[in-house]
């Protein structure tokens, strides 16, 4: 535990509240954000916390509360002063509005609703305070083991495909007619959607971009090799060395993704792969297995209708019968 952080909120934040709102004590959690509550702050870091509170808490007494721990805060900051903020919040704004689907399940939990980064900072950020459990409560109800398979399968995808069909292709367009600039916003995107593949690869939920390289250290052991490759991809001195690195990884990356049937059904080695991840995408292929018999119908159906099989997205759009 960061024991720079717990001794500032018991020696100065935590005696504020006692005194002025002490029936907020054991109703409140606290949650210590950012690199100070990931125990990786340094000299350059601010402080950011949230103080959640009931909702029927939080409009009695949150903007009293609020004031006091901002005063609280310009009194007494120990870190970089501009960009620290404590916030008071309701409870229902945890996991970007969905806590309440979390705590109290009664059925399909809206998963799609809540960032990877959000579950992340629930899941590994410092809780400080939670005696009421809320806070422990919700970390494991979103674990990354009780997130859905097919959905793992989705995020993959989605983050495969635009690797494939749009990054990389602008990546090495832009270096190829020297325009610096476009390189550089390009490559931003493109290593950004390789650290993301690799977390969903691992099954693992991702931090805020400021944050990824550290983390990845916590995943599984046979990742490293896709660390080091991105290491080597960042610190590589000219573009065309990038893109050689660039294209090495993303075959990795594939090859790691086929021999564990990560993405089963997508023929990750298609002449046009591009193609196939945008069917897959759209025909959703994390829960429909058996989304190529919809491009096989459609094709028979262009053919019947005397055009090429190349047509068979105009039926997948329309879906005439003639």
């Amino acid at each position: 535990m960061p024991t720079a952080v717990v001794r500032y909120f018991e020696n100065a934040v935590m005696p504020m509240i006692r005194s002025l709102y002490p029936e907020a004590v054991q109703e409140m959690s606290i949650l210590i954000l950012g690199s100070v509550g990931l125990g990786i702050d340094d000299v350059f870091s601010d402080l950011e916390a949230a103080i959640y509170l009931n909702d029927h808490a939080w409009h009695a007494y949150g903007g009293q509360l609020q004031l006091s721990v901002n005063r609280c805060l310009a009194d007494t900051n120990p870190w970089r002063q501009e960009g620290s903020v404590l916030s008071v919040l309701p409870v229902s704004w945890l996991l970007d509005g969905q806590s309440t689907a979390f705590l109290e399940p009664s059925g399909e939990l809206p998963w799609e609703q809540v960032s990877f980064e959000s579950l992340f900072t629930l899941r590994y950020n410092l809780i400080f305070h939670d005696p009421q459990g809320l806070l422990r409560s919700l970390r494991e109800a979103a674990a990354p083991s009780r997130y859905p398979e097919p959905l793992w399968k989705k995020a993959l995808l989605g983050t495969l495909h635009q690797l494939i069909a749009e990054d990389l292709p602008e990546l090495r367009s832009s270096v190829l007619r020297e325009r610096q600039a476009e390189a550089h916003i390009s490559f931003g995107r493109v290593v950004e959607g390789m650290f993301r593949l690799v977390f969903a690869a691992f099954h693992q939920y991702y931090p805020w971009r400021t944050h990824l390289r550290w983390a990845m250290s916590g995943l599984p052991v046979e990742a490293a090799v896709f660390v080091s490759g991105l290491d080597e991809l960042v610190s590589a001195q000219d573009w065309k060395q990038k893109v050689t690195v660039l294209e090495a990884l993303m075959n990795s990356l594939i090859n790691f993704i086929s021999l564990n049937q990560l993405l089963p059904g997508v023929d990750l080695y298609s002449a046009n792969l591009g193609e196939e991840l945008l069917w897959a995408q759209r025909l959703g292929a994390w829960k429909h297995p058996d989304w190529h018999k919809w491009i096989d119908d459609c094709t028979s159906k262009a053919i019947q209708n005397g055009y090429s099989a190349s047509q068979f997205w105009v039926w997948s759009l329309w879906g005439w019968e003639k």
